[in-house]
This record gives structure tokens, sequence and C-alpha cells, in this order.
């Protein structure tokens, strides 16, 4: 009958404007609260999030108003603060929550090549590999671009098959201790839109890691990787913070073998270190085998390394070893005041001289390569006595892993393994 306002069409336009405004604001608050819920990590919930969503969906706009208002744990002051300071590691023996006090035997191989072998149509790009990584070491795999050393580690991982040879991982064929296996590749990738903690909870999935376990090693690892406190999706990351999260994500199942591919190449100074105090920290619990061209990273870490050159290793020992082997030069630098360039001249008839180089900016700068250092000291002061120079400054090092290196790629270099 006229006027029964059972029907909305009866209703008075006004009424029905606001029911329909309080419709879209519900629907919206709906929205806003349960991608808020998505989005917030797990460990600022007061409850679980399906118990969060339930209360959501069932209270209605109630349950969508008090999840906004209170559902949430504040961020702690200190975790806002270093959001705008750059991240530091913490103490890099807080690996020992992943893997114990318990030291790796270094009696037994982690990792056993021998005559390894893969060509891509006509290109050889392993020619007889033979290789062995001692449990519980830190390896370093050095050689030039193209030398076959990404090549290697993918055989290892199991996703390239090899043409001859054999391959040993802990024991197994490759592939068949993935579980046990963390890698690292030279351009990690990851999904952009995930937080730090997302992609490690993710990654600890896949390994079948209980949760519990997981919560307990993501503060840890992030802390260890420097990232503790970033609140950033991983599309917002610099590359050198998407490597720290790649060295942490290859860490989450406590990996027995950790392969890098080039952990520090996209970090700064402060970043390499944390990196490389990281690794260091690993050496005795797990073994790991990281391929770099900064030789002065294998140098420090390393208990041994390989060099890899056209598919062969040219040489493999303790960084010791290598530099006694190959870097049998000393290099020394020195300025003079007078004249360069008979002192120079002078310099490069004496038989313990190897090799002189003069700076273009400063003739009188110049480094010199000896192959008898005591001789070189008693016969730099004769030389400039008898050219009539002022010695200004004097500087010598020893030979490097750098020197051996070089030797050992230089075109025309005798290959040779070591056993």
């Amino acid at each position: 009958m006229d006027g029964d306002l059972s029907s909305p069409a009866s209703l008075p336009t006004w009424a029905l404007v606001a029911l329909g405004v309080w419709v879209v604001l519900e629907l919206v608050l709906y929205a806003v609260a349960l991608v808020v819920l998505a989005r917030t990590p797990r460990e600022r919930l007061s409850l679980p999030k399906w118990a969060w969503a339930v209360v959501i969906l069932a209270v209605q706009v109630v349950g969508a108003i008090v999840f906004l208002a209170a559902g949430r744990r504040p961020v702690p002051v200190a975790d806002e603060a270093r959001r705008a300071l750059p991240s530091q590691p913490a103490d890099p023996g807080m690996v020992g929550l992943l893997y114990g006090p318990s030291p790796v035997s270094g009696d037994a191989s982690a990792v056993e090549i021998g005559g390894l072998v893969r060509s891509f149509g006509d290109v050889r790009a392993l020619d007889g590999v033979d290789l062995a990584v001692p449990a519980g070491s830190v390896y370093g795999f050095l050689g030039p671009n193209g030398a076959g050393k990404t090549t290697t580690l993918r055989i290892l991982l199991g996703l390239l098959a090899a043409d001859v040879g054999t391959v040993r991982v802990l024991g197994a064929e490759p592939g068949q201790a993935r579980r046990e296996v963390g890698f690292l590749p030279d351009v990690p990738g990851f999904y952009p839109w995930m937080t730090a903690p997302e992609f490690l909870r993710f990654a600890g999935s896949l390994f079948g890691l209980p949760s519990d376990v997981v919560d307990q090693r993501v503060p840890a690892l992030l802390d260890l990787a420097g990232l503790g406190g970033v609140r950033t999706r991983i599309g917002g990351y610099s590359r050198g913070m998407r490597q720290r999260l790649g060295i942490a994500q290859a860490l989450v199942n406590a990996p027995s073998l950790l392969l890098l591919d080039e952990p520090t190449s996209a970090l700064d100074p402060l970043g390499r270190k944390d990196v490389l105090d990281m690794i260091e920290s690993l050496r005795g619990r797990t073994t790991v085998l990281f391929s770099t061209h900064i030789l002065t990273d294998a140098e420090r870490v390393c208990d041994r390394v390989a060099v890899l050159d056209h598919g062969r290793v040219a040489d493999a020992g303790t960084v010791a070893e290598l530099i006694a082997r190959h870097a049998d030069t000393t290099r020394l630098s020195l300025v003079v005041d007078g004249d360069a360039a008979a002192f120079a001249a002078a310099l490069r008839r004496e038989p313990w001289v190897v090799a002189v180089e003069q700076s273009f900016a400063d003739p009188a700068t110049m480094e010199f390569r000896v192959s008898d250092r005591p001789a070189a000291l008693r016969g730099v002061p004769r030389l400039l006595a008898a050219t009539g120079s002022a010695l200004v400054r004097f500087d010598g090092s020893e030979a490097t892993l750098e020197d051996a290196f070089v030797r050992l790629v230089a075109p025309g270099s005798a290959t040779a393994v070591a056993s």
C-alpha cells in the first residue's frame, strides 16, 4: 500500500543515497583491512593471519575496525631508526644458530670432480676438470671470464649435465643432495612484491623446514645479512641489498655445502667486508665454494684455491703454495730525485730486475719487479749513487695471489694441476 517502507523503492532518495554510501564504505573498509593484513609481517600481528581474517569477515565492520586499531604491534623505535641508516650485520657468531658448535671433519671431500668435460656446440667450456674440495673448508674458485666457473657450479647443482667425467656432491650424484646445498647465483632474482622475511619464509617452505625453525632462523639471517629492520619490499632494494638477501636465502636450510657465484661483486667496501666476515665464520661448520674475480677476497678468507683457465684447472692448492710456485718475483716501488731516466736505464740492466714501469704522470715514480729481493735491496743504493740520484721514497711488497694468478692465466703459460 502507499507509504509502505519495506521496499527499497519506497524509501526517500536521501535514504537510498545514504545506504549506498554505507555499503561502499563498508566494502572499502573490508578491502583495506584485508590488504593491510596480507602485507603485515607475521611477527607484527597479535594473532595469526587466519584468525584475523575470520574476525574481519565474521564480525564485519566491527572486526575490520578492531583489526586496524589494535591488530598490529607497533614497529620498535630502534627499527624505525635503522631504516634511515646503513644496515650493520650482527656478529657473524650468529652462524652458530644454524650449525651449532660441532666442527665439520675435513678428512672427506665435500666435492669431488674427475675428468669433467662439458661442451656447448663446438665450444668446450670444461676440458678435463679435476677438483677436490675438503669438507669444512672455504675454497676459492678463480678464473677469468669464460673460464668455466659458472658452468662447473651449475653441474654441481644438477642444473646441467656433464658430457664426460665424474661428479660427487656430499657423496651423492649432483641433484640428489639438493636439500643440503645452498646457492647464490651471480645475479639473484626475487619476487619484488615480497618483503625479506616473507621471501626467507618462502625459501624455507621449499626445503620443507618446520615453521618454528624458520621463525627462529629468519631474524638471525636478516641481521647476519645486514637487513634486520628493513621494511622495504624487495622491488625497492639496491643490487647490494639483493646480494645480501641472496646470501641469507642460501643459508636458510643450514646447508652442508654453500655455493656462491661472485658473492661480493655488487657490494661496496663495507658490504664486502661484512660478507667476507660471514664467509670466514662458516669455516669448519660447513663447506664454502665460491667463485670470484676479486683476488684479495680469496687471499683473505680461503683455505685453498683453484685457478680455472680455458676449461682446465691450471693449478690448485693453498694460497701460500700457489704464490710459492708461481709468484717468484717481488714488487718494489720508489721515487727518485734526480735523473730518473738514467736511473731507470741502469735499473733495467741489472740481472735481478724482471721489469720496470715508470709513471707517465711522474717519470720519477717507478715500480719494478725483481727475482732476487736481497740483491735488489743491496743494488738500489749503489745505482742511486752511480746516477747521482736521491731517494725520496722506497716501498716493497711481497708477492701476492694476483701475481700467481696473472702468471697462470697469461697467454702462453703452462698449466699444471697440483694434486
